[in-house]
């Protein structure tokens, strides 16, 4: 069942035009290429490395005082427990991820966010502003994400921030009060608890809303489980906890950002021509994608500071990576730890 779901996802990958991949098998990646990406991460303020393969440990680096069992912010990680959250939802009946977002938040019908749907407010193509300063201010984050204008008509543009995810926050808060249920509850017992996953903390605004966007604090160990059940195709403990077209479209790039599906960034070439700055359609990523000519099925979730969670399907390899700096280079990492050779770039060199 693995390998078929496996299989599919990377014929999915496949479909999508991409440079040609560094040949990479499990048996060529030593302790050398690990050695040889720990002292960069160290350079670049790493302060935990931890790798699993085939869910077992392969190795491990802490800065002192961290191990991968001393709980770390994942900051905008949070956002791909939150996409995978809401393809449960809609296998649950709660939503439609291309319904409109104003079927929900009513005050959006008779506007220009009337036709945002719940798929672009995950992609970061509804339209609204990215700057998240009004919100992190306002009391009910939730509330003021949906109080956020709209700067572009929505899917034409690709724009990285919390209004889209907290906005959703709010939708998904409303769906689920005829069923007496919160957003943090729901989001546990459908995903996080069936994973056995333990969040270290949740941070809250003012008003008791779990931040949707960026908010979670977990281990290396942890975060990695998550990593296991993306690398295995939404397929855990003997179980299929998402149906394999819904969990398809968390790594199906849109038109506005072909690197980034619902949660997480995939290993593509930025668009030609370019609808925007590059700085604007990669901005938690350094240059124009993850690895250039590396693994194709190679996705990530990102998150402020440089921590990491990298997956890699076809070599069946989870990466956590936890440090406190921004100077740092996903492509010269992941190319020193799966092929031994430093690449050096004009992000962090």
């Amino acid at each position: 069942m693995i390998r078929l779901l496996l299989t599919a996802a990377l014929l999915l990958l496949l479909s999508f035009p991409l440079p040609a991949a560094d040949p990479v098998t499990p048996e060529a990646i030593t302790a050398d290429h690990f050695a040889l990406a720990a002292r960069y991460s160290r350079a670049h303020g790493g302060l935990v490395l931890y790798v699993q393969q085939g869910g077992k440990a392969l190795f491990e680096d802490d800065y002192p005082g961290y191990t991968a069992a001393t709980p770390h912010k994942i900051y905008s990680g949070t956002k791909s427990f939150v996409a995978v959250a809401a393809l449960l939802a809609e296998q649950d009946g709660l939503l439609s991820l291309s319904e409109p977002a104003s079927n929900t938040l009513t005050e959006w019908q008779g506007t220009r966010r009337r036709n945002i749907t719940i798929d672009q407010l995950l992609s970061q193509t509804s339209g609204l502003g990215p700057d998240g300063t009004s919100i992190y201010a306002s009391r009910d984050q939730f509330d003021a994400a949906v109080h956020v204008p709209l700067i572009d008509p929505p899917g034409e543009r690709f724009h990285y921030g919390a209004a889209g995810y907290q906005a959703f926050g709010e939708l998904l808060k409303r769906k689920l009060r005829a069923r007496d249920r919160s957003v943090e509850g729901y989001i546990r017992e459908r995903l996080i608890e069936p994973l056995d996953i333990r969040v270290s903390d949740w941070k809250h605004d003012d008003a008791g809303n779990p931040l949707v966007h960026a908010g979670m604090t977990l281990t290396a160990k942890e975060w990695a489980k998550f990593g296991e059940f993306i690398c295995h195709g939404g397929y855990y403990d003997g179980k299929q906890f998402v149906d394999p077209k819904l969990f398809a479209s968390l790594f199906t790039g849109h038109e506005a950002n072909p690197a980034y599906g619902l949660g997480f960034w995939l290993n593509r070439a930025e668009p030609i021509p370019r609808p925007q700055r590059m700085t604007d359609l990669q901005p938690a990523m350094d240059g124009d994608q993850l690895y250039r000519g590396g693994p194709r099925d190679l996705v990530a979730c990102l998150g402020s500071y440089k921590q990491r969670l990298y997956v890699i399907p076809s070599l069946d390899l989870v990466i956590v990576r936890f440090a406190y700096e921004d100077r740092y280079s996903d492509g010269d990492f992941l190319s020193r730890l799966l092929t031994g050779r430093s690449k050096p770039d004009l992000h962090t060199h």
